[in-house]
């Protein structure tokens, strides 16, 4: 089960030693059965996760709709970064859309651990300027990009993901109704 961490770790120009640091603390395992929550909205995150298999939906719910703003799945990081950060209640929660196995390290333990080992802060800080830019980039392609052409991205970014994640997922992701959706896979096809 480690070893798609340490694969990830080893692509991250990590020492050894780091990466052994890192594989060594990111100890506990948690399963997450389909249509679970790995995190509810206004509960605290104090964990970062890294999942092993499956896949989970960072989601915005109010009372009458719910977007989802992102997906983790096979050998990504993910968690409510803003809570995880701030320790304040979630605005997102964490939804498995298929039994997903993970490994998590608490704020605790990562905090200690970047305090103590600079190349381990060096590379969690170059996660987060990743996600930020990609997190950027999208805000972009929401903002200027068709329907057709939001879908070709995600395609092109993500379509390991098309036959395993349910359509309403990803048109709600694509910020388009399942109709929508329905019509563009159909011009592409």
């Amino acid at each position: 089960m480690k070893n798609k961490l340490e694969i990830l770790l080893g692509k991250s120009n990590l020492s050894q030693q780091s990466i052994s640091i890192l594989s060594n603390l990111w100890n506990t395992r948690s399963i997450v059965k389909k249509k679970d929550y790995l995190l509810r909205k206004n509960q605290k995150e104090n964990y970062l996760y890294f999942i092993i298999s499956g896949c989970i939906a960072l989601i915005v719910e109010s009372e009458n709709k719910s977007s989802v703003l992102g997906f983790g799945y096979d050998s990504s990081i993910i968690t409510s970064f803003i809570s995880f950060s701030t320790q304040k209640p979630s605005d997102l929660s964490l939804l498995a859309i298929s039994d997903t196995q993970l490994l998590k390290i608490s704020k605790r333990e990562l905090n200690q651990l970047l305090n103590s080992h600079p190349e381990i802060a060096k590379w969690y800080h170059s996660l987060i300027e990743k996600s930020l830019i990609g997190h950027l980039n999208r805000q972009i392609e929401l903002a200027t990009l068709t329907p057709k052409e939001s879908y070709k991205v995600f395609i092109e970014r993500s379509g390991h993901l098309v036959n395993s994640i349910p359509l309403k997922y990803i048109s709600s992701y694509l910020n388009m109704t399942p109709e929508t959706l329905s019509r563009v896979r159909n011009m592409i096809s």
